[in-house]
């Protein structure tokens, strides 16, 4: 389902926007759901990953763009419009925080159409793109072997196992194991935004939500280990993915 939120202290802008938005999803086929915020710490606070962000450049006085800052630092891939009656703001709104686009006020339906058709594009092939896998341990009457197929924007992280032939993929419906060579999947994954950042360990870049000295902290709170060795090469290869959010053409 595609989660919307709007952070906007004025309640007739918000109310606008949230009716737009319904009169222009409800002509796609996509389950949808919209949360309102009148605060940007409420909004960081909030535990629900959202695929899209409306964002007024000013709340309450304070600086919506540093609200910005740390949602988009929580989840690279959450695109956020901002809107402003004052477009001196687009400039810092569209660079310190990669916002998707910026609209200004009042939102007029035809600008906020133009901008649902370009997110939906990226966002339903993210949601379109899913990888096969032999899981461990299951058989079926047709193959032998049970297969399980995962979506690449649910993935956390794969995890090699002591075994060193089942792999664990860690992801936001629960954790799978599978039968697979470690080595594989990191080429595998590597297109979609995946790195190694210790022995052993695969993690979606997407999914990181900030770096705690050697500790990777992920979206769903769980901490990863970033070896010594893997430090500089990793840093580099993440800084390069917070300007490809989508994680396309990674060297």
């Amino acid at each position: 389902m595609l989660q919307i939120a709007i952070c906007d202290d004025n309640r007739e802008d918000s109310r606008k926007i949230c009716a737009l938005l319904k009169q222009v999803l409800d002509g796609y086929s996509i389950r949808y759901g919209i949360q309102e915020f009148e605060d940007g710490e409420e909004l960081a606070d909030s535990a629900v990953i959202f695929d899209l962000i409306f964002m007024d450049v000013r709340l309450n006085g304070k600086d919506g763009i540093e609200v910005a800052e740390k949602l988009y630092s929580r989840n690279k891939a959450s695109k956020i419009i901002f809107q402003s009656r004052l477009n001196q703001y687009c400039g810092d709104a569209l660079n310190k925080s990669h916002a998707f686009a910026f609209l200004e006020k009042p939102v007029e339906k035809k600008m906020l159409e133009k901008q649902i058709k370009d997110f939906l594009e990226i966002w339903q092939n993210a949601q379109e793109t899913w990888i096969s896998l032999i899981q461990a341990g299951g058989v079926s009457p047709e193959n032998g072997k049970q297969m399980v197929r995962l979506p690449v924007c649910d993935i956390i992280h794969f995890e090699c196992q002591k075994n060193g032939k089942t792999i664990k993929a860690v992801t936001e419906r629960g954790d799978f194991l599978y039968q697979g060579v470690f080595s594989d999947i990191e080429d595998r994954m590597a297109p979609f935004g995946f790195a190694v950042c210790n022995r052993g360990i695969l993690v979606n870049l997407n999914k990181i939500a900030r770096l705690d000295g050697h500790d990777i902290i992920m979206t769903n709170g769980s901490k990863l280990p970033l070896s010594q060795r893997r430090n500089a090469a990793f840093k580099d290869r993440l800084q390069k993915f917070y300007y490809n959010p989508l994680g396309r053409g990674i060297e």
